[in-house]
């Protein structure tokens, strides 16, 4: 039986959105709290299988499959039970074509017969789960960092991109309409899960917006506007928001500031922080636990959960100064956090090449004492590889120390997009080290603070043909050999 038929027989999707619309569906994670104390033991595993930093981890609906997708181009899928049992999980299956560059997104149907991935290279791929081959490709102007599907249409896809554009795919007809336009880049573009007609967008200049796709000629909400002042006095840079299950509240990251919870219902809004809370160097995404608890990742390493007060004034601001639980375990900076209520697992990733994963149970494989390491002051010998080797690579940890600790100083930012052999400043080791790297973007900057979206681009990848499976064969080798065999 195939990935996709297999993936297809999870819980059903219809009547999912039929109790989801009608509010009869309780999140299992109501039932089960995961942490429900702020001391409750976790224990952690390390997943081998990217050859690079990971920066894009989801699951699918019924949260028996995760993908990832990272600098080395490849999207990855896994059986959440072998991630979870196994003592050295590998991936069930390899999309056969890869991206050009990095990627940034990944994404699956809502039946799962479809993975989606989006990145560096302008494209959105479109991948078959039973053959693992391409089935479509869009293209925008410049990067895309988020993609997303439509909760009600398995047919209909999202995408936010760094032209400014936010934009809706039709796979039948493979067509795209511009949905939004805006100055600023787009970072995030998401369904609300109960109104599909709602989305919400996070935008680098103007912050987050609420559009109704019946009338895309101006948002119905922005948040972040003079009249809400309560609700953002910091930079107005939202790099991504996640919607609750129920879809009445949104938790969001800014650039150069904190995480924040807005509840359209009431209009309240929470502030969160911590003392050891940095989000200044790579694009971080956020999601929710449960109802009343959120998480993002830190550039300190560290990922942070806040609780959510259950009590809160009718249109008014909190704050809530230290985080409920901080997980430590991460070497490096930590991108992307997602909660699996059905599992009670949480898997998280970022500059590493490992995901992450995170239980209360201690099974084969997992320990709570981590081994940590010192943050680099200067580089070492030779540049970051871009080997096939799942093992970490230090001077690519090297790289985004020294962006962290910088705090992407001005010689840093002087760094040409398109000039391999530009030279910053004076001529040290560090200078001519971080001068071979291709920053993506040249990112608004938030104080002097530059804001690194990617990490040095790899050689471009052979595009496959769409219509032509033969092609194919020699990814169906290295899937099957990284497998330990390709699923029944």
């Amino acid at each position: 039986m195939g990935v996709g038929r297999r993936c297809a027989q999870g819980r059903s999707v219809g009547a999912h959105v039929s109790q989801r619309e009608l509010g009869c569906a309780e999140h299992p994670s109501l039932a089960l709290p995961f942490l429900p104390s702020s001391n409750t033991p976790i224990y952690q595993k390390d997943v081998k299988g990217h050859f690079g930093c990971v920066n894009a981890i989801e699951a699918s609906l019924d949260e028996n499959y995760l993908a990832s997708g990272g600098d080395d181009r490849r999207v990855l899928m896994w059986n959440v039970a072998s991630v979870q049992a196994d003592e050295q999980p590998k991936p069930i299956a390899i999309m056969r074509q890869t991206h050009y560059s990095n990627i940034f997104s990944v994404a699956f149907s809502n039946r799962c017969e479809r993975l989606y991935s989006a990145g560096n290279d302008t494209s959105l791929l479109v991948h078959d789960i039973s053959t693992l081959c391409m089935l479509q490709r869009f293209k925008a102007d410049e990067a895309i960092y988020n993609v997303a599907t439509n909760p009600i249409d398995d047919t209909v896809i999202m995408s936010a991109s760094e032209d400014g554009r936010v934009r809706l795919y039709d796979l039948r007809a493979g067509e795209e309409t511009i949905a939004v336009r805006n100055q600023g880049t787009m970072y995030c573009a998401q369904f609300n899960p109960r109104q599909a007609n709602l989305i919400s967008v996070c935008n680098g200049r103007d912050g987050l917006s609420i559009h109704d796709c019946r009338k895309l000629d101006r948002p119905c909400f922005r948040l972040g506007e003079p009249s809400d002042g309560h609700w953002n006095r910091g930079p107005n840079s939202v790099m991504y928001g996640q919607w609750s299950d129920d879809g009445d509240a949104i938790f969001a990251t800014r650039s150069q500031s904190s995480p924040i919870y807005y509840n359209l219902n009431d209009g309240s809004s929470v502030e969160f922080n911590d003392s050891g809370y940095l989000n200044s160097c790579t694009v971080k995404s956020c999601s929710f636990i449960s109802h009343d608890l959120v998480m993002t990742g830190s550039d300190d390493w560290n990922i942070y959960i806040w609780k959510i007060p259950q009590i809160r004034p009718r249109g008014q601001r909190q704050m809530v100064d230290e985080a409920y639980r901080v997980l430590k375990g991460h070497r490096s900076i930590v991108n992307h956090a997602r909660y699996s209520a059905h599992n009670r697992m949480l898997f998280s990733s970022g500059v590493e090449k490992i995901i992450k994963v995170w239980s209360g149970l201690e099974l084969q494989g997992y320990y709570n004492n981590p081994v940590r390491r010192s943050m680099l002051s200067r580089p070492l010998t030779g540049e970051p590889r871009n080997d096939d080797s799942t093992e970490e690579d230090l001077n690519m940890l090297a790289f985004f120390d020294l962006l962290t600790t910088n705090g992407g100083e001005e010689e840093i930012t002087d760094m040409d997009e398109d000039d391999d052999d530009t030279h910053m400043g004076d001529n040290s080791d560090d200078d001519n080290w971080l001068a071979f790297a291709r920053i993506r973007s040249r990112a608004p900057h938030q104080g002097s603070t530059m804001y690194v979206i990617s990490s040095p681009e790899l050689s471009e990848a052979e595009l496959l043909s769409v219509d032509n499976p033969s092609e194919h064969d020699d990814w169906e080798n290295a899937a099957s050999s990284s497998n330990d065999g390709e699923p029944d």
